[in-house]
């Protein structure tokens, strides 16, 4: 009788297992992405692709059960350092924080092996050096580029005209730090008539990805985070104090940018370019998409149709463009058969239908074939986006070091600089003499 139970118990635990899903599980910041289908009218959450993608991919294996978990880019590192502390981390994630110690200490998966020669071909150099640490490729590529901050500017082209400025040369040829500097002081009026400045060039800001912007002149003056194999962090260089100089002077000088710089974010200047205060704007194709998005959500009265330029360049010299390539990162697997499952999940993620996704968000995907065939119906934005992946693949390079080096940590010691700066409580040279001590202590400690 005990015989014949124990069997019939053995047989339930089978069936249980055999009939049992594979549960994935996996984390993402919020990208507001439109599946198809989305009411065009309809706001979005960010919720809406990380649903529609886990619902297909359940649709074409029944035996898989997607789990998908939306982390605001605020709550990211704490909650993802807290799961890693607890063992209770995600499959995989998208999120903007990464650190390369996990792979170093063995808590990832590589992809080399999962991704095709198609793959292998097809991605941009930029996006498979994003995760690639000591031999081996760790971040499964998605994206090309960011929001556009210290890639591309953003030109308001009633404004040139109306300063007799060519801005298409700019567009097609680019110009120097001297012919950026004239242009500016043409950009710059009195609208109100007392005597005072009251729209500008351009506008600066200390905080958030403004540090990008900034950074674009210091690495176009010849300056460098850090020197190559990234044991000393050296912006304190004549190159960078001359690049910082420069943007001061733009202020305080030439009075062609406002005052107040060091109190100022990214979305305070944003709204100088929106509200046509300024000329000159900073971003690439996404930031293009946030003037219609502004509009639908009545934060802007009317849209306007700004065009992609490069950074100015010193004489002689190419400009530069902050290039990066991000996608998703797999934590270690002890099921073969789990493994494989993520690993199909996130080639469809990035097959080249549901890669095309991202241009709802007037994003570059990571895909070489695909970014060719998007914005197909829309000849602007077709020509916005052609320019921006020119400029990102000819001049493109990663300002803040490799995935091992500690920029993270460092950043709030350059805000703190350049907001002294701006201030003028401190010289360019006095802020970063500053900056690049403090960085290097912290370089020492990661070391």
């Amino acid at each position: 009788m005990k015989k014949g139970l124990l069997l019939l118990s053995l047989l339930a635990l089978a069936g249980i297992i055999l009939g049992a899903k594979t549960t994935i599980t996996w984390w993402i910041n919020p990208w507001r992405i439109s599946p198809p289908g989305h009411p065009s009218d309809k706001p979005l959450t960010g919720e809406e692709f990380p649903k529609w993608i886990s619902e297909e991919f359940m649709k074409l294996h029944p035996d898989v059960e997607v789990k998908y978990v939306l982390v605001t880019n605020q709550e990211y590192a704490q909650k993802l350092a807290a799961a890693i502390a607890t063992k209770t981390q995600p499959d995989f994630f998208k999120g903007p924080v990464w650190d390369s110690r996990w792979a170093k200490n063995g808590l990832l998966e590589p992809i080399d092996e999962y991704l095709s020669q198609e793959d292998w071909n097809d991605f941009y150099t930029q996006c498979l050096k994003a995760g690639y640490i000591n031999g081996k490729h760790y971040v499964w590529p998605w994206v090309y580029g960011t929001n556009g901050m210290g890639s591309t500017m953003l030109l308001y082209t009633p404004d040139f005209e109306r300063a007799g400025i060519d801005w298409k040369k700019i567009v097609n040829e680019g110009w120097t730090m001297e012919e950026f500097l004239e242009a500016c002081k043409k950009l710059t009026w009195d609208e109100d008539g007392d005597g005072k400045a009251d729209h500008y060039a351009i506008a600066f800001g200390a905080k958030g990805d403004m540090v990008h912007n900034i950074l674009n002149f210091v690495y176009a003056f010849g300056g460098r985070l850090a020197n190559e194999a990234e044991s000393e962090v050296i912006l304190n260089s004549p190159e960078a104090i001359a690049a910082l100089q420069f943007v001061l002077d733009l202020i305080e000088k030439h009075g062609v940018a406002p005052k107040g710089a060091e109190a100022l974010g990214i979305y305070d200047v944003i709204g100088y370019f929106h509200t046509h205060k300024a000329s000159i704007g900073f971003g690439g194709p996404y930031e293009i998409g946030r003037i219609t998005r502004y509009v639908n959500e009545g934060r802007l009265a009317e849209a306007f149709y700004p065009v992609i330029a490069p950074f100015p360049h010193l004489s002689g010299k190419d400009p530069v463009a902050y290039a990066r390539g991000s996608g998703f990162v797999v934590f270690k697997q002890s099921d073969p058969k789990k493994r494989e499952m993520i690993f199909e999940f996130l080639k469809f993620i990035t097959n080249h239908e549901n890669i095309a996704l991202l241009e709802t968000l007037n994003y570059l995907t990571a895909r070489k074939s695909v970014n060719e065939t998007l914005y197909q119906n829309d000849q602007y934005m077709n020509e916005q986006v052609k320019r921006y992946a020119h400029i990102m693949d000819n001049y493109g390079i990663e300002f803040f070091g490799s995935e091992e080096f500690p920029w993270s940590q460092m950043n709030a010691h350059f805000v703190a600089a350049l907001e002294a700066i701006f201030a003028k409580t401190k010289t360019p040279q006095q802020a970063l003499n500053e900056f690049v001590s403090e960085a290097n202590k912290i370089l020492k400690k990661a070391k």
